[in-house]
This record gives C-alpha cells, structure tokens and sequence, in this order.
C-alpha cells in the first residue's frame, strides 16, 4: 500500500514538473511592430526568439443565433435578372471589359458585340450548340479557323474572335440587321434571301438582339 501511494505520488509530482516545463516555454502574445489590432496581425515571440505571425482574427460565436436554412427567397442569385442595366449578371460583369475592349478594338457600335454575345449564348463562355457552335460568340469550326481562334473554348479568344467576324460582315453588307442576320443564317443565307431570311430561327434572333441593343447595352 506504501509503495502504490509513493508511486502515485511520484506520477503526480512529474506531471506538475512537465506542466511548469511547457508554461515557461508558452509563447506570450504581443502585438508586432508595425502592426495593429484593427488588422488583426498579431506576432507571438517565444523566449528562443522563435516569432510566429499570425493574420486575421476569429469571431465569438453567437449562442442564440436562429439558424436559416438555405430557400429561394435567401439565395442571392435566385432572382437575378440577365436583362439588368445595373451588371447583375455575373457572367456578364465579367466577361463585359473584354467585349467592350473588342468593341473598341473592331470599330463596332457600341454595345452590339455586347447584344449578340448575349443573344448567342447569355455569356456562357462552355455553351455548346447541337451545331457544334461553341463558346461566348457561338464560333463554328470553320468561322474560328479562319479567325485564327485555336481553343473556342478560350472566352478572351472567343470574343475577339466574334467581334473580328461581325466586323467582316457589317463591312460585306453595310447595315446591322443584316450582319446579325448573316452572323445567325450565314451570310450565304442573307445574300440568296436579298435580306433577313425567313427561316424559323433568323427572324426572331434579329429581332431579340436588336431588341436588347437598344434597350440594355447602351
């Protein structure tokens, strides 16, 4: 009985040691030169001169906070409108510098590569047609070969791409509807129609993306 309680007791006292060992090592927190506490950068130095700096800062956590589970009316791009002035487009937002930048580039009117982008493919830089149109601009196979475009799926290629071909047939025909039209149809389809083709896609599509120049890109 003796030698279990030495025993235990000896256990004790070397716990204590170890434990009075690791709070002389602990490192004392201190506030870095040059730093602040509204950065929350702060610089922990241990009495070997080891300093470790740490960024940011965590929050208390709220005890009572209600819990809000994920629905329609709190998912923030629920209701976004692609026909928004303001950029609540996501996609658009992005892509837009570089479409106005070939706009600018190309000589377009302004905001009609925005129109047709749109119109193609709502900016959606992997959409993939049954026709194998790729990409923002909706590129063929052949169009893109022609325009020096190797990856249809590159959105910044893609674009300029687009913008160089609806320069090339605004200067073939001379006015906007029959560009767009012949962008849609081809421009094969726009000259042997001697105008918009009459087709069940053509007329619409003119129409859609003349409407959207008008009224949201400029």
């Amino acid at each position: 009985m003796t030698r279990l309680l030495s025993g235990a007791l000896a256990s004790i006292l070397a716990i204590a040691l170890v434990r009075s060992a690791f709070a002389a090592e602990a490192p004392s927190p201190a506030i870095g030169e040059g730093s602040t506490l509204q950065t929350g950068v702060t610089t922990i130095v241990r009495p070997n001169g080891f300093a470790l700096v740490t960024f940011g800062t965590w929050g208390t956590p709220k005890q009572n906070e209600p819990v809000v589970a994920p629905s329609q009316t709190t998912n923030p791009i629920a209701n976004v409108r692609w026909h928004s002035t303001s950029g609540s487009s996501f996609r658009r937002a992005a892509y837009l510098p570089y479409v106005q930048a070939a706009e600018q580039r190309f000589g377009i009117p302004r905001g009609l590569l925005d129109a047709l982008i749109w119109t193609e493919s709502r900016y959606n830089p992997l959409a993939l047609s049954k026709a194998g149109a790729v990409g923002l601009g909706q590129l063929m196979p052949p169009t893109a070969a022609t325009l020096g475009v190797s990856n249809r799926y590159d959105a910044r290629s893609n674009i300029m791409g687009a913008a160089h071909y609806l320069r090339q047939i605004l200067d073939q025909f001379g006015a906007v509807h029959l560009a767009v039209a012949a962008y849609n149809a081809g421009p094969g389809a726009v000259r042997s129609s001697n105008g918009i083709p009459l087709n069940n896609e053509t007329p619409n599509y003119v129409r859609n993306l003349l409407y959207f120049w008008k009224h949201f890109t400029r």
